[in-house]
């Protein structure tokens, strides 16, 4: 057999390819990233055997190996893509110390040839789209919570008071009042009936002529109405709109993820906290569920997801045991809301309640036993392919056994 390794980058990739015995037969060779560059890798491989006897693979790099990948496979090949840890852990063996393209090239070969990684699968057509959209999603919403909290920083120049008013300053209601009177100044002149019609409206008639009231008598008395910041006031304005239009856009998202039915998307649903969006993004990121079954599945896939413990020790020195975080962001944030609306489940209450209350851990470390458990319900419903028993998942039936 010959094992090929590709180290990625942006625009030009690297080649080397050895055999069974570590002898490099083809030398470290650069491609590019462009039709020509695909051709010549085809012509490539082609020299070097055919696809029963050549074996490519590369690191999971961002995302510039996707096209690579399905050009190797269009060309009738099957890549082997794989996390970049394990050739990286698989460097530090030389005691040269050297971290080239080329260097890194053969290394990638090697442990294609010593076989200690567990390949990641290419997903069929319909669950890389919906792995794509719920990946942009998640960007559109980290997007609008960064953006939501520079419209509070703009507000303390110019209406810190506005908060006050609003469980959400960034919401709808909140939004339409700031694109007209983003400051405490401009909202202090304002008449109040001129803006009843206005909030109620925006609320859909929750909110009226008591709300605009009081904000105006904030807006009077607000340390900043005295203060003309025009550029804030426009930025205000801006940023309002910006939000709007993620808000949008996070919708069409959501309605399309819903719509999807990826196997298993019945089952997992019936775990509290997951609903149709959350049930998608998470069956999304974890592909089968077979790529867990080997040794422990439950702790392979809360390392897939970066919710297992890392521990750091030197001697005698212990360090504090923290989330390796190293997994799926996506799917490590998906379990993550998910958990925070099950706690409030009886099936995860006490988990949240003893880590809180009785043990008097933070809230974040509490969420964190229930994403835990989340992971364990995930895994036995998808596992086993039934719905979740809050009965069995406790452990009730084996007490009454």
């Amino acid at each position: 057999m010959i094992y090929v390794g590709v180290d990625i980058a942006k625009s030009d990739h690297c080649l080397a390819a050895i055999d069974e015995s570590g002898r490099v037969v083809l030398k470290p060779t650069t491609i590019g990233h462009d039709a020509e560059g695909f051709r010549r890798l085809g012509a490539l491989l082609g020299q070097l055997g055919s696809p029963e006897t050549v074996v490519v693979g590369m690191e999971a790099t961002g995302h510039y190996w996707v096209l690579l990948a399905e050009e190797i496979q269009r060309l009738g090949w099957t890549p082997q893509i794989f996390n970049p840890i394990l050739s990286a852990d698989a460097g530090r063996t030389s005691v040269r110390g050297r971290k080239t393209d080329e260097d890194d090239a053969v290394v990638i070969a090697k442990v294609l040839r010593d076989g200690d990684y567990n390949a990641v699968r290419l997903p069929d057509a319909a669950m890389g789209k919906l792995k794509q959209l719920c990946r942009y999603r998640q960007l559109a919403v980290e997007r609008s919570a960064n953006i939501k909290k520079r419209l509070i920083g703009l507000l303390d120049l110019v209406f810190p008071e506005f908060v006050q008013h609003f469980s959400e300053p960034y919401g709808v209601t909140a939004r339409a009042v700031l694109s007209k009177t983003p400051s405490a100044r401009l909202l202090a002149a304002q008449p109040a009936k001129a803006f009843v019609a206005l909030v109620r409206k925006a609320s859909h008639g929750r909110l009226g002529l008591e709300r605009v009231q009081a904000l105006i008598a904030t807006a009077k008395t607000s340390i900043a109405v005295g203060r003309t910041d025009e550029a804030t006031e426009l930025a205000i304005r801006m940023t309002a709109q910006e939000i709007a239009l993620l808000d949008d856009q996070i919708r069409t998202y959501d309605i399309q993820i819903a719509a999807a039915n990826p196997v298993g998307k019945d089952v997992i649903m019936t775990i509290p906290g997951i609903g149709p969006v959350l049930a998608a993004v998470i069956l999304a990121e974890i592909g089968s569920i077979d790529r867990f079954r080997a040794g422990n599945g439950v702790h392979r896939l809360l390392a897939f997801a970066g919710l297992d413990p890392r521990i750091r020790e030197s001697g005698q020195w212990t360090g504090k045991i923290r989330m390796s975080k190293r997994g799926s962001r996506t799917l490590r944030t998906a379990i993550w809301r998910a958990a925070f609306i099950a706690k409030g489940h009886e099936a995860f209450r006490d988990i949240y309640d003893r880590h809180r209350k009785i043990m008097k851990q933070p809230s974040k470390v509490a969420l964190s036993h229930v994403a835990r458990k989340l992971v364990q319900a995930i895994y036995g419903v998808l596992r086993h392919h039934q719905a979740f028993d809050i009965d069995a998942f406790s452990g009730k039936h084996k007490k009454a056994a």
